[in-house]
């Protein structure tokens, strides 16, 4: 959603306006590399607010190799609907298990990022917010249900 980053990574593209997707909730999953990133998760009765952009194909190679795809990401179609009421059909990066399974916090510098953007588009910040509150939540589940080892730190004694 934030303007400079797209500018950065995909310099032909254009901003088409807010958009909401039904049926889903923001989360924030572990990377692989120890910090959360933003996908979203099917809900029912929730919604996800975003940006719909306009984007070539040169861009999106470039932000294929951004998001990782097709191995932390993969790509999907959704219809969402402007501000306008219109619907329309998009793409968007969903994470690929297992990394949607773990829940991990998005670092300080990437939650300001994804705040900003929000604040250019004219999108709420609570929603994101409640997502990081959430997934602090999932954090303490996930690390209950996960079967412990000899030490007790879900490491394998020695």
């Amino acid at each position: 959603m934030n303007r400079e980053q797209m500018a950065a990574r995909c310099p032909d593209a254009e901003v088409e306006g807010a958009v909401r997707l039904e049926g889903y909730r923001l989360a924030f999953r572990g990377n692989g590399g120890g910090a959360g990133v933003a996908t979203i998760l099917p809900e029912k009765g929730s919604h996800v607010d975003g940006v719909l952009w306009r984007i070539s194909g040169q861009d999106e190679q470039r932000l294929d190799r951004y998001e990782g795809w097709p191995f932390l990401y993969g790509k999907e179609p959704f219809r969402v609907t402007g501000t306008n009421g219109r619907a329309v059909e998009a793409m968007a990066y969903t994470m690929n298990a297992p990394y949607k399974e773990a829940p991990g916090l998005p670092s300080p510098a990437y939650l300001v990022g994804i705040l900003y953007g929000c604040a250019q588009n004219d999108i709420a910040t609570a929603p994101v917010m409640e997502a990081v509150r959430r997934t602090r939540q999932e954090m303490q589940e996930y690390g209950r249900e996960r079967p412990q080892h000899k030490n007790g730190r879900g490491e394998k004694g020695r």
